[in-house]
């Protein structure tokens, strides 16, 4: 579906985002808590460091309120469509909850964007 060498592949693959090889969190499912914050401290194959300053994904907190903004509105704009005579009510337990659903794989996306932002894709030379 996507190419490497696109930052949206290194977003939703949630890899490396110079080589797009070694995946951005150790445990790459975002339901599963073990190990949940775990990520390497550079990529195996470009030695890439995934944490580029001391508190740098503090950041990635900007990103995820646009994400959730973002996300609300498709809800309501779907709702409208689907549904023109939904309440209030309606439209805000179903956008409640399936954030509260989707919080952790919001989290774990919104840091791979904050690191594409600041890192360009350079793969690695072979030979």
């Amino acid at each position: 579906m996507f190419k490497k060498g696109n930052k949206i592949y290194s977003i939703f693959k949630m890899k490396c985002p110079k080589c797009h090889e070694t995946d951005l969190f150790i445990n790459k499912n975002p339901f599963k808590l073990d190990g949940f914050f775990g990520m390497p401290k550079q990529c195996s194959v470009c030695h890439q460091k995934f944490e580029l300053e001391p508190g740098f994904y503090y950041g990635s907190m900007y990103v995820s309120y646009g994400v959730t903004i973002a996300y609300l509105v498709s809800v309501f704009v779907a709702m409208t469509v689907l549904y023109p005579t939904f309440s209030l009510e309606l439209y805000l337990g179903v956008g409640i909850s399936t954030m509260i659903l989707l919080t952790p794989y919001f989290f774990k996306i919104c840091r791979a964007i904050w690191i594409n932002f600041f890192v360009g894709f350079d793969p690695p030379k072979r030979g």
